[in-house]
């Protein structure tokens, strides 16, 4: 095995390490049940169970019912669309901000620690992209429409850890049997040592921060389909 296949393995599975270590810290205890599509006129939520539209103009329409409110839930239908339009694109951008402080993170490391290994960029810049594809999947902002996909969302940390693992493997492919790779452990983890040092308080952080605002759209989303029903049963 040449040096810079050496180098590739090391650094990929370093990633992937990293990769492995963040998708295994403790998850957020809410789990959405439902997908959100906002855009100018509406706010679509719905799931197997739910069907919930709220029009800009204050209709609101549940199971394909409209739903007449009083003036206690109206202001909540109102500070709940203001959060959406507000917390979702505002996760999505965030999200993508991290995703690349993180990239450069490592870009840098290589030019530093790896002979600015061209190689090494390459591999880096398709996980990057991959993972910005595996959030886009999660939630996405397009012609003034953002959509969240809860299922996605839901396993957004496993499909990242895979990725980070095929991408290594594509790269070892036949050759991890020429190596004996596990005498080399100490180096692959002094190639990623310094630089998720830096990063893991900035992903656990951020991983908080989604914790917290996706609670606090699922609360406030089951208090008002709550009252929703109690209205429609009246």
């Amino acid at each position: 095995m040449d040096v810079s296949m050496l180098k590739k393995i090391l650094f990929l599975f370093s990633l992937t390490l990293s990769i492995t270590a963040f998708a295994a810290k403790k998850e957020c205890p809410v789990k959405p049940s439902y997908d959100i599509v906002i855009n100018k006129n509406n706010i679509h939520i719905v799931n197997k169970a739910n069907d919930l539209s709220i029009m800009s103009d204050g209709q609101v329409v549940l199971n394909a019912k409209t739903v007449s409110v009083n003036k206690s839930l109206r202001k909540k239908l109102n500070e709940f669309q203001k959060s959406l339009r507000l917390q979702l694109p505002q996760l999505e951008q965030q999200s993508l901000n991290l995703l690349l402080e993180v990239k450069v993170a490592f870009d840098q490391a290589i030019t530093r620690k790896l002979s600015d290994d061209r190689e090494l960029h390459s591999e880096l810049n398709k996980l990057y992209k991959r993972l910005v594809k595996l959030l886009h999947r999660s939630i996405n902002t397009e012609n003034g429409t953002t959509t969240f996909y809860y299922q996605n969302f839901n396993n957004i940390k496993k499909d990242g850890e895979d990725i980070g693992e095929r991408i290594f493997y594509n790269v070892v492919g036949g050759s991890i049997v020429e190596f004996n790779f596990f005498k080399n452990f100490g180096a692959i983890k002094d190639i990623s040592k310094n630089e998720w040092k830096t990063q893991k308080p900035k992903l656990k952080a951020f991983d908080a921060h989604i914790c917290s605002v996706i609670t606090d759209v699922d609360q406030q989303y089951q208090q008002i389909l709550t009252e929703l029903h109690q209205s429609i049963d009246k």
